[in-house]
C-alpha cells in the first residue's frame, strides 16, 4: 500500500467506476515482467513461512516478481499505524480494529483502508458462514476485512501438572495455582472479561463498564494479577510452559509448547469464554497491482493448505471448513474446524465504547500494582 487518501483516488464517480474496471488481474499482463513489492504488517507466523509458496503463485500467474516485506508487531496500535503512515499494503488486526473509536479508519476525507475486491477472492464464497456472515469488516454495507483465522483467549492446563480438564476460569484464583500461571498484559480487556465470566457476568454484560460492578471485578483482577508468575505481552512465552500449571493464551503457546514436548490442552469453562477474529485489511494507499497482490495474498491464505497450518503452526481455528486431508480428526475436534455450533457458543470481540476501554485499562494498570 503506497498510501494515497482514498478520497484523492476517487474524484468523481466516473473516474471510480473506471478505476474499478483496470483494477482487475487482468491488468496485469503475463507477457511483461515485472517487479513488485507487498508490504504486509501482520502478527507472527501469518506471513513468512507462506512467502516463497505466494511469490510462485504470483511469479506463474502474471509473470510478477514480488518482494514480501513483513512486519511483526507486538501491539494492535501498530496496525493502525501502518496504514495511517502508509507503511503497511496488507495488515491482519483483530477484526473491530477498525471500528473502535480511537483506531476508527472511515473518517470522511481519512480514509486509512478500502474496500476489497471480493471478486478477486473466491475463496470468500466457501467461508463458514459464522464468519462471512459477520458485519464486524463492513462498514456502510461495504465488505473491507475479511477473516483469516480466530481463536480463544483461552484457558490452557498442563496435563502433567494438572491431571483434569478445569470446568471453571475460577481455577486461575484457586490458591494451589499462585504463581504457577501467566496472563496476558497488552491486552486489559481479556483479563477483565474472564474476571467477569467467573463472577457469573453473562455474554451480554462483559462488553459494557455501565453492566458491571466495578469495584467487584476490580477486587477479582487484582488477585488474578497479583498471584501470576509472569505477564505476556503478544503471544504467550512456550518457553515457560514446563513451570507452569495454567496459561491463558490465543492457542499459540500451547500449540508451541506441545511441538517442544509440552503436553497441554485448552480447557473449556462453564462460565464460556471470548474468541477473537484476526482479518486482513488492505490500506487505502494500494494501488493498482499493489491492491490486486493483497486481495490475491487474502485469497492464498484461505486455501486449504494454510487453512490447515492454521491449526498445525498457530494452534487456533481456521475460519474455513475445508481443510482438504493435511489434519487428522484429533486436530479437527480439538479446533473446532468446521463447527459452526461452537462458534456460536463463545462472546466473539466486539467494538468497546471509549468508555468502556478506558475503564478497563485503568482497572488493569490498578491491578498490575498489586504485583511486588
Amino acid at each position: 500500500m503506497k498510501k494515497t487518501l482514498w478520497g484523492a483516488i476517487s474524484a468523481t464517480a466516473a473516474i471510480v467506476a473506471v478505476g474499478a474496471l483496470l483494477l482487475t488481474p487482468a491488468c496485469i499482463k503475463k507477457e511483461e515482467h515485472q517487479k513488485e513489492t507487498l508490504r504486509i504488517t501482520c502478527w507472527g507466523g501469518y506471513a513468512k513461512p507462506y512467502v516463497k509458496d505466494f511469490q510462485k503463485l504470483v511469479k506463474d500467474k502474471y509473470n510478477v516478481d514480488v518482494d514480501v516485506q513483513i512486519y511483526n508487531p507486538t501491539d494492535q496500535d501498530e496496525f493502525f499505524q501502518g496504514v495511517k503512515n502508509n507503511t503497511a499494503d496488507l495488515i491482519s488486526p483483530p477484526i473491530e480494529l477498525p471500528k473502535i473509536p480511537r483506531f476508527f479508519s472511515f473518517q470522511e476525507g481519512q480514509q486509512y483502508l478500502q474496500p476489497v475486491d471480493v471478486q478477486n477472492i473466491p475463496n470468500l464464497e466457501k467461508m463458514m458462514p459464522v464468519f462471512s456472515d459477520d458485519q464486524t469488516p463492513f462498514y456502510n454495507g461495504v465488505r473491507y476485512g475479511v477473516p483469516y483465522n480466530c481463536g480463544p483467549y483461552g484457558l490452557a492446563y498442563n496435563l502433567d501438572k494438572v491431571s483434569t480438564e478445569p470446568s471453571s476460569w475460577n481455577l486461575l484464583w484457586s490458591p494451589l495455582y499462585a504463581n504457577q500461571y501467566t496472563v496476558n498484559n497488552n491486552f486489559p480487556k481479556v483479563n477483565v472479561w474472564i474476571s467477569a465470566l467467573a463472577l457469573g457476568y453473562g455474554y451480554e454484560d462483559i462488553f459494557d463498564i455501565n453492566k458491571l460492578d466495578r469495584a467487584m471485578v476490580q477486587k477479582k483482577l487484582n488477585t488474578l494479577a497479583k498471584n501470576a508468575k509472569s505477564l505476556w505481552d503478544g503471544g504467550a512465552n512456550p518457553d515457560e510452559f514446563p513451570e507452569l500449571s495454567l496459561a491463558t493464551t490465543w492457542g499459540f503457546a500451547a500449540q508451541q509448547a506441545n511441538l517442544k514436548g509440552g503436553n497441554w490442552r485448552l480447557a473449556t469453562p462453564a462460565e464460556g469464554g471470548t474468541a477473537w477474529i484476526d482479518a486482513w485489511y488492505v490500506g487505502a494507499g494500494a494501488e493498482g497491482v499493489t491492491k490486486i497482490l493483497a486481495e490475491e495474498w487474502i485469497n492464498f491464505m484461505l486455501e486449504p493448505e494454510r487453512q490447515a497450518d492454521v491449526v498445525r503452526s498457530q494452534g487456533v481455528s481456521p475460519v474455513m471448513a475445508d481443510t482438504g486431508d493435511i489434519l487428522n480428526a484429533e486436530e479437527k475436534a480439538m479446533f473446532h474446524v468446521g463447527d459452526e455450533a461452537y462458534f456460536k457458543t463463545v462472546a466473539l470481540w466486539q467494538v468497546l465504547s471509549d468508555e468502556t476501554e478506558q475503564a478497563f485499562n485503568e482497572m488493569w494498570e490498578t491491578a498490575k500494582q498489586l504485583r511486588k
